[in-house]
């Protein structure tokens, strides 16, 4: 919330209060490294909040090896429990901002290990 407090010059008094909602928006490195060490080990969307999210990760044959719709979860690059080897995947998004805004974006993350 902002808040706003003016007084004039004869002493007379007014106040305006507004809220504002501060989001960023959707944004993907173009590279992750799942090895364990803490770093940089989940591909997730950042930025936010989101209102509805559809994330898609695909691999080189077209296959989709991941898929959700909670902003907070990011593909940790394992599919069905197995590791997925380095390469390049692609991936698609469309998440709903606070203003009801969709944005749709897709393009490509190096899984590197």
């Amino acid at each position: 919330w902002v808040t706003l407090v003016v007084t004039d010059a004869n002493g007379c008094q007014d106040t305006a209060r507004l809220e504002v909602l501060v989001a960023l928006m959707p944004v993907l490195p173009t590279a992750f490294t799942p090895n364990g060490d803490g770093e940089n080990d989940v591909f997730i969307i950042r930025g936010g909040p989101f209102n509805a999210t559809d994330f898609k990760i695909y691999n080189n044959w077209g296959q989709l090896i991941f898929h959700t719709n909670d902003a907070m979860v990011g593909w940790d690059g394992t599919f069905k429990g197995v590791e997925q080897p380095l390469g390049v995947y692609t991936w698609t998004f469309e998440v709903t901002i606070a203003n009801g805004k969709v944005i749709r974006q897709s393009g490509d993350v190096t899984l590197l290990r």
